[in-house]
């Protein structure tokens, strides 16, 4: 007997049923997409760390570099001492935790500046998401930076 207000439980757990269905086929594609936007903004991390340690070489007027681990999840802003050696500045920088460096072209898995603003020791630094998706933050001579 429908009187004509409200759902009857056959109705209700149809309509859960439904909205169960669809939410079990869209949180692969988020998890999936999660970790792509993840991955994109540990490179564009890095490619700004990379920028700042230029500038902090021009300003300084001494060599400064980015060290990577490699592998790892983690990477060291350093400065170069009158000796030649490299002292840590600060804290290391920790990538998200499903992100990892599984590359360094640079000389000593890091990526250098000179006083001028030049990259002293250049090249790629290689980033990859659990996923597999892969990310390379690029330095050339001139020590520009770019994200691929």
């Amino acid at each position: 007997m429908k009187n004509g207000s409200g759902f009857t439980l056959l109705e209700l757990l149809l309509a859960i049923a439904l909205l169960a269905a669809l939410s079990a086929a869209a949180v692969p594609g988020y998890q999936r997409a999660l970790a792509g936007w993840r991955l994109n903004a540990a490179a564009r991390q890095v490619a700004m760390d990379l920028k700042l340690t230029r500038a902090r070489a021009l300003l300084d007027a001494a060599p400064h570099r980015l060290h990577f681990a490699v592998p790892g999840q983690s990477y060291q802003h350093e400065r170069q001492r009158p000796g030649g050696a490299y002292e840590s500045v600060g804290p290391p920088i920790e990538l998200p935790a499903d992100v990892d460096v599984i590359g360094c072209t640079g000389a000593g898995a890091g990526i250098s500046f000179r006083p001028r603003g030049i990259a002293a020791t250049f090249g790629t630094v290689a980033l990859r998401s659990r996923d597999g998706g892969e990310r390379d933050v690029v330095v050339d001579i001139a020590g520009r930076m770019r994200v691929q």
